[in-house]
């Protein structure tokens, strides 16, 4: 038979495990009030549940010399890093266009061109870079 304190240190030991896991699974909730300037906030910053809402801002306008322009960046020396970067790039482009939505609104479309356009422009490489307008120039997204 279990002796008296043997039966009291595991009951104590299950209770302890018990209260230990609630903390676990469910971990206190923290906000903080700023009383500067009346916001909420939580542990990843403003809580937006708590905020008045705030209607959306206005997408910034782009013109059209900032996407179309030159390239920026001079020649990268390193091959490896190079063809590492062409890697990444492909990946990334590839990747976006999979993911972008099958029938996109005027406003999505107009935002991934500026990007592609955008992407030429500012590519690290500015050998690869000459080569991706000419490609665009070629073959335009559509």
């Amino acid at each position: 038979m279990i002796s008296k304190f043997t039966r009291s240190f595991l009951l104590s030991c299950i209770a302890l495990l018990l209260i230990g896991s609630l903390f676990f699974l469910n971990p206190p909730i923290r906000i903080y009030h700023d009383a500067v300037n009346h916001a909420w906030f939580n542990e990843d910053g403003v809580d937006p549940s708590l905020q008045k809402p705030q209607p959306p801002p206005a997408p910034p306008q782009v013109e059209a010399g900032t996407v179309n322009g030159g390239v920026i960046m001079g020649k990268l020396g390193n091959e490896t890093a190079k063809a590492e970067l062409g890697r990444a790039t492909w990946k990334l482009l590839h990747t976006m266009t999979l993911r972008f939505p099958e029938t996109p609104t005027d406003d999505e479309r107009e935002a991934l061109r500026a990007y592609i356009h955008l992407t030429s422009r500012l590519y690290p490489c500015g050998e690869c870079a000459e080569h991706f307008q000419k490609l665009l120039e070629e073959y335009p997204p559509q």
